[in-house]
């Protein structure tokens, strides 16, 4: 499987996947997350909501999410669901480009079963624990637009810690020895032993007890829905890429197969 199969079968893989999650978020996340924008203050300890197109235009006062007035930012509609559509299925090339060159290595290296559509599903699956469930539904929770969070800075590191501890937990399980899959289970709970740098419930920026209410509601939805859409996202990806995974994997034997030289025997 050559650098350039591998490439272009992500970047197809991720178009695909990319737009098809873009879909899901714009009918079943995209309105709370709009509707939480009503909530927003422009500054902490006032209660007056914003409205969407006023946020729009307004930087928040929290130190995690300072947008300069220089800053850009889509407008409300059809530049919004592009930008959304774009960042999407960038995120999907990145993540299928490791799928399938994690699969090329397993293919080659492993004498576990090759990938099919149907494994490369469980491959998805595997990648959503290790960049959605370990570090977010265990740990840092999707948050609605005026959730107060933590310092920046920190949940980064224990993000990508937990997302690098976890994917190699998995790897230590599937593919070693006894002790190298107690290894791996120790990977697996060990952020979760140090803890996500988490604030003690949810906190808003904006105090009216009816907008708390409104939020913590809105942020319930949202857990439920992103979930969803990335069991979806993950799996059609999985899929996908296992598929074109074993394609040009007997494209790559059925080559080298042809390049083989005959014995002069064959010919008898």
């Amino acid at each position: 499987m050559g650098f350039r199969s591998i490439v272009f079968a992500a970047i197809v893989v991720g178009i695909i996947s990319g737009t098809g999650y873009s879909i899901f978020q714009q009918l079943a996340v995209s309105p709370i997350i709009y509707s939480a924008e009503i909530y927003e203050v422009s500054e902490p300890g006032t209660n007056q909501p914003e409205s969407s197109e006023g946020h729009a235009k307004n930087e928040a006062d929290d130190g995690d999410h300072t947008l300069s007035h220089d800053s850009w930012a889509p407008e409300y509609g059809l530049e919004r669901i592009l930008s959304t559509l774009g960042a999407n299925i960038q995120i999907a090339i990145g993540f299928s480009l490791i799928l399938i060159a994690a699969m090329a290595v397993h293919n080659l290296k492993s004498s576990k079963p090759k990938v099919t559509w149907i494994t490369g599903i469980f491959w998805g699956i595997g990648l959503m624990l290790c960049f959605f469930v370990s570090p977010a539904l265990l740990g840092l929770h999707p948050e609605v637009p005026g959730t107060i969070a933590e310092n920046l800075h920190s949940r980064q590191i224990w993000w990508i810690s937990c997302a690098i501890a976890t994917a190699l937990g998995l790897v230590l399980i599937y593919y070693g020895s006894v002790a190298y899959k107690l290894a791996g289970c120790i990977l697996l709970v060990f952020p979760h032993i140090i803890g996500a740098p988490v604030p003690d419930g949810h906190t808003y920026a904006n105090p009216d007890p009816a907008a708390v209410a409104a939020l913590n509601e809105l942020t319930s939805q949202f857990l439920v829905m992103a979930s969803i859409g990335m069991l979806i996202f993950f799996i059609v990806l999985g899929a996908l890429s296992g598929l074109v995974s074993a394609r040009i994997a007997q494209a790559g034997s059925n080559l080298n197969a042809n390049q083989q030289p005959r014995s002069p025997l064959s010919k008898l």
